[in-house]
């Protein structure tokens, strides 16, 4: 009887034939653990000899026809090694039903066509990787096209779904995970480390690196190191917020904040996620000092306070870009009565028994005030 494989090796396994697979398609709810499972591969492929190059785009960002242009270019400098383009859809809301449809009908409706037509004759040594970030039932829109053209090209197309694992082998990855650092964890402690991270792969590859700095020489992780260091931690998107103001509106980073504080956080996780916020409007600040008082080239500003995002993607141009059209809204004076004013809602988020989210809101409502008026203007 063969022996039984865990799902980290099937899916390192379906990674790895990178350059030899077409494409892929992978959804579930653990799908976004696929960047850093390709992470690792590409490290251990580049130990071997030549590895792969990767070219990321993001699905809100670029379409489908630059994406098959990529795949189709011939790559003079890495003729080496293989390609690998990796295209994310943007996260979905779970409670959103209608979330997956919306996507196919705005993301891949139009260009079915240009798809099929480049999985009849896929460049050689190339390998797209197409990822879901969520869940898809039988007749999701994307889910049938994604079948239906692995159906009709079973040797160019591959469909993964990345589940979440049974609570065994959650288990069994976190004492692989940890036996990689050359460290050990107990069954007891292991099982401690699910209850407070949950299942969620992404966050518990974190918390088992944390631990394991923490843990330094010593080779045992125990229950009391996880009760140390992985305080759970109400989730949010700091993404969002960022792109909320940016270029959303008042009602998107009020929806946002809403959210958060429904599920009723802790106080030193409020101070995260307004923290967020601030750093956010002191790196314009800051972008506005340093382009008009020493006259420094606005993109190398960004550059340093990005650094990783790497200059040549696409999503760095669209930062850059998004930030540039942010930052020339506001004058320095008005950025840094903004600055006072956080420094005055930091103070009362810590001192006082003022309701943090008539606080939070009220700066949204200013920042927001500002920047749209002098939009419109």
């Amino acid at each position: 009887m063969a022996e039984r494989s865990f799902f980290y090796q099937t899916w390192k396994e379906q990674v790895s034939l990178a350059g030899r697979q077409p494409g892929i398609f992978f959804y579930g709810e653990q799908a976004i653990y696929l960047r850093r499972l390709l992470s690792e591969v590409a490290a251990e492929a580049e130990k071997g000899g030549p590895g792969f190059k990767t070219h990321l785009f993001f699905l809100f960002d670029s379409d489908w026809e630059s994406i098959l242009e990529e795949a189709r270019s011939r790559d003079l400098f890495f003729s080496g090694s293989y390609k690998v383009i990796v295209v994310y859809f943007p996260e979905a809301d779970e409670a959103d039903q209608q979330a997956a449809d919306r996507t196919y009908r705005q993301l891949v409706a139009s260009y079915e066509k240009e798809i099929e037509y480049y999985f009849d004759q896929p460049s050689e040594g190339v390998s797209i990787f197409i990822v879901y970030p969520g869940r898809l039932k039988k007749g999701n829109k994307i889910l049938d096209f994604f079948s239906r053209l692995k159906s009709r090209k079973p040797d160019k197309l591959q469909l993964v779904e990345m589940r979440t694992p049974r609570e065994p082998e959650l288990l069994a990855w976190i004492q692989q995970e940890v036996k990689k650092r050359r460290q050990r964890i107990s069954p007891q402690a292991a099982a401690r480390l699910l209850e407070v991270v949950g299942p969620e792969l992404v966050s518990l590859s974190q918390e088992i690196e944390k631990l394991s700095l923490y843990a330094g020489e010593r080779d045992l992780v125990s229950e009391e190191d996880i009760l140390t260091v992985c305080a759970f931690q109400k989730t949010f998107d700091r993404f969002a917020i960022e792109e909320a103001l940016e270029s959303g509106s008042l009602e998107e980073a009020l929806n946002i904040t809403e959210r958060f504080l429904s599920e009723q956080p802790e106080p030193n996780e409020i101070l995260s996620f307004f923290s967020t916020i601030s750093r956010y409007v002191l790196s314009l600040a800051q972008a506005r000092f340093e382009l008009d008082r020493k006259q420094v080239p606005l993109k190398e500003i960004f550059k340093r306070l990005r650094p990783q995002l790497d200059e040549g993607w696409s999503l760095f141009d669209r930062k850059f870009e998004a930030f540039k059209n942010c930052l020339m809204v506001f004058s320095q004076e008005e950025l840094h009565a903004l600055v006072r004013e956080l420094g005055r809602v930091d103070t009362k988020l810590k001192s006082t028994d003022l309701e943090a989210g008539i606080l939070i809101e009220s700066f949204l409502v200013r920042f927001f005030e500002l920047r749209d008026k002098k939009i419109k203007s």
